[in-house]
C-alpha cells in the first residue's frame, strides 16, 4: 500500500511540473516598458480579445534588484481604463521557481495616462493591429 501511495503522489507531482513547464514553453513575453531596475512585458501568446475594447491577457512585473518575476492574468477595459486581475504567480526570476500563487477576484481597478497598466494596454492594442496589418484582416 506505502508504494502505491509513494507511485500516485510521485506521478501527480510529475504531472505538475510538466504542466507549468509547457505553460512556461507557451508563453512569449515582449518588454513594453521599464521603470528603472523594473520591467513590464506581455505575453503575446496569451491575448484574448473580448471585443473592440475588452481584452484579456498576461502580463508580467520583473524585478531584477529583488530576483522576482511577478505573473498576473488581468482584463484590460481600454474605454473604462480599468483592469481587473483573475491570478498572480510569483516566481524566482533566474530559476523560475513558483514562490507563491493566488487566485484573485477583486474590483476592476483605474488606472492613470502615467501609469504602467496603460503602456500595457497600448502595447496589446497596438499588437493587434500589427497582427491585423501583417494577415490583413481587422
Amino acid at each position: 500500500m506505502p508504494l502505491r501511495k509513494t507511485v500516485l503522489l510521485l506521478l501527480a507531482a510529475l504531472l505538475c511540473m510538466s504542466t507549468l513547464a509547457q505553460a512556461a514553453q507557451q508563453e512569449d513575453m515582449q518588454f513594453v516598458d521599464a521603470n528603472g531596475a523594473t520591467g513590464f512585458y506581455v505575453d503575446v501568446a496569451s491575448i484574448a480579445f473580448a471585443d473592440d475594447n475588452v481584452v484579456d491577457a498576461r502580463f508580467a512585473v520583473i524585478k531584477a534588484a529583488q530576483n522576482r518575476r511577478y505573473v498576473y492574468a488581468a482584463r484590460f477595459d481600454r474605454q473604462q481604463h480599468t483592469y481587473q486581475l483573475f491570478s498572480s504567480l510569483v516566481q524566482q526570476y533566474d530559476t523560475k521557481e513558483v514562490l507563491e500563487s493566488k487566485e484573485l477576484n477583486g474590483a476592476p481597478l483605474r488606472y492613470g495616462l502615467a501609469s504602467p497598466m496603460k503602456e500595457i494596454v497600448d502595447y496589446i492594442f497596438q499588437f493587434k493591429a500589427s497582427e491585423a496589418a501583417q494577415t490583413g484582416t481587422n
